[in-house]
């Protein structure tokens, strides 16, 4: 059986995968026949069609459209400072296409959720003084030195972050199967629903310093996926910014000065017990409190270069992963806003129940258990 679908849709589909026709084609399909189907001069039996859709992350039905959607095609790659290509994996463009539509999802529906101040966005500017912004997204976030002081470990730490993130009405999404040396955060300065995502191969703490860091990105009003890579002076500029901001969001240089052992300390190498304290007091990374040091002239550049390297070749070693159920997977990756508005939208009609088990890719079984535990 034959697909009459059009030939310019498959085309767009494919190239916003990410995937040459060799790959995209695989060993269920001849890469010739559906270079030709693209141009029109050959069909896609409907089997073939659902493979396709099923790798393109779209559903069949999409393929039948008349015209071209309007969403911007994923640019295939870009510079680096250093001239290098670096061509974002076909996993990372899928993740970055159902972010957009789950925002799409968010905003189309918006009228189950509350009226959100999006003035914070483009408030700031490259000029400004990082204590005074990391001070200003503190009281954003109306996170004090006294509220860290409760969390119990970094997970409640990066939670806390997140919710408090999420209630000044951004969609603060978690993504799997991705490296953080492709992606450990990108965001979406669009409103309404601007997006923030963060890598969960990440730490809670430096998932944290992302959230920061994107957070920063959004009142910039400069969205975009941040990697370990450069693609001029310019986005260098802006990353080294929001890492200074992100720093003082959460070690105030005021705070960490007149902290005891701070002061008492001797010299510019740091037992990494003591830098371990620090960390639990700010909830921040070692690396991020060595860094603040080293801002402060209390470290050297030397012997953070050095712990630096240290820290990197540990993060290499593989994390075991702890047991997830599936209702705790949605509430973990999705932002509570959007689990909200397609569960209302869904007992409203809006939307069906199959359109809610995609939209949170979840079987219906585990739904009570997902509104039990919503905040």
């Amino acid at each position: 059986m034959l697909s009459y679908i059009n030939p310019r849709i498959l085309k767009w589909a494919r190239k916003q995968s990410g995937l040459s026709p060799k790959e995209a084609a695989g060993s269920y399909l001849n890469p010739a026949k559906l270079k030709l189907a693209e141009e029109g001069e050959e069909k896609l039996t409907f089997k073939q069609l659902i493979q396709i859709a099923k790798i393109y992350g779209r559903n069949p039905a999409f393929f039948y459209f008349e015209s071209i959607p309007s969403e911007q095609v994923i640019e295939n790659d870009f510079r680096t400072l250093k001239s290098e290509k670096v061509k974002f994996s076909p996993s990372l463009r899928k993740k970055i296409q159902q972010i957009k539509v789950k925002r799409k999802i968010a905003v189309k529906y918006k009228n189950y959720d509350q009226e959100y101040d999006y003035s914070f966005l483009n408030s700031i500017s490259l000029t400004e003084e990082p204590e005074a912004v990391g001070e200003q997204i503190r009281s954003f976030l109306d996170i004090s030195m006294r509220q860290r002081e409760k969390w119990k470990n970094q997970y409640d730490a990066f939670n806390e972050y997140r919710d408090k993130i999420e209630k000044k009405g951004i969609l603060v999404f978690q993504v799997s199967g991705i490296d953080v040396e492709e992606m450990r955060g990108f965001s979406i300065s669009k409103t309404p629903y601007p997006v923030i995502v963060i890598n969960r191969a990440d730490s809670p703490l430096a998932r944290i310093f992302s959230l920061l860091h994107e957070l920063c990105h959004l009142m910039l009003e400069k969205g975009g996926i941040c990697t370990f890579d450069k693609e001029s002076e310019k986005h260098y500029e802006i990353e080294k910014f929001c890492n200074m901001i992100a720093g003082a969001t959460l070690v105030p240089g005021n705070e960490l000065k007149k902290i005891d052992l701070v002061q008492k300390h001797i010299g510019k190498i740091w037992e990494e017990s003591l830098l371990k304290t620090l960390s639990r007091t700010f909830w921040a990374s070692q690396e991020v409190i060595l860094r603040r040091l080293l801002i402060f002239a209390l470290t050297s550049k030397t012997f953070y270069m050095k712990m630096r390297n240290k820290w990197i070749k540990s993060e290499a070693v593989k994390k075991s992963k702890g047991f997830e159920l599936p209702y705790q997977k949605v509430l973990n990756t999705n932002p509570n806003s959007f689990i909200k508005i397609v569960l209302n939208a869904m007992y409203d009609n809006k939307i069906t129940m199959a359109d809610l088990s995609n939209y949170l890719d979840v079987s219906l079984k585990h739904l009570d258990k997902i509104q039990d535990n919503l905040k």
